[in-house]
């Protein structure tokens, strides 16, 4: 009975999240944002008619430089696993920081702006990322298809940060009440 209290208090609580419920919470959403943006990619690639294109591509570029992108790209499973490990990894650090912003975002609703920016920042970040490889990636990469996998995964990350955090609609609408008054 003790336990139940403890788990309960640690998720119903902003006050009482630890570092290691921050961790398994951004652990979690950073996963949800890295698959939802590779089922993207692969079912584009199945379309194009050419299964992990993608990951290919960008492990070429990893592991090669931007230069490597303007070759013919090789399918092979060292590109793909260390892009996929490099991919995963980034997501992972994103999850960890939104899942401490959002409990943050619990207990200071002004934090959603904080969130805002970050959101954006990361998507011209990407946007940016893309477009400094363009000339190398031209045709191969376009950039609709990062920025439609980028807020796929953005939808799927909050989506699960809400759904953990249910106090932060509140805090929002909070926010918005006490702007227009």
């Amino acid at each position: 009975m003790t336990v139940e209290r403890s788990t309960k208090a640690t998720h119903d609580s902003p006050a009482a999240a630890n570092t290691g419920d921050i961790l398994l919470d951004g652990l979690v959403t950073g996963m949800i944002g890295a698959v939802v943006v590779a089922l993207w990619f692969l079912i584009l690639d199945i379309v194009g008619g050419q299964p992990l294109f993608t990951p290919a591509l960008l492990g070429n570029i990893l592991l090669h430089g931007a230069d490597a992108a303007g070759k013919a790209v090789t399918i092979a499973p060292l590109e793909i696993a260390a892009y996929t490990a490099f991919h995963f990894m980034a997501f992972a650090v994103v999850g960890v920081l939104f899942s401490y912003l959002m409990t943050l975002f619990e207990r200071f609703p002004i934090m959603f702006f904080v969130l805002l920016v970050l959101f954006l920042s990361l998507q011209i970040g990407f946007f940016g990322l893309n477009v400094a490889l363009g000339t190398s990636l031209l045709g191969k990469l376009p950039a609709w298809t990062v920025v439609v996998g980028n807020l796929l995964a953005a939808a799927g990350m909050v989506g699960y940060q809400w759904r953990r955090h249910p106090s932060v609609i509140r805090g929002i609408e909070r926010l918005w009440q006490a702007d227009t008054d």
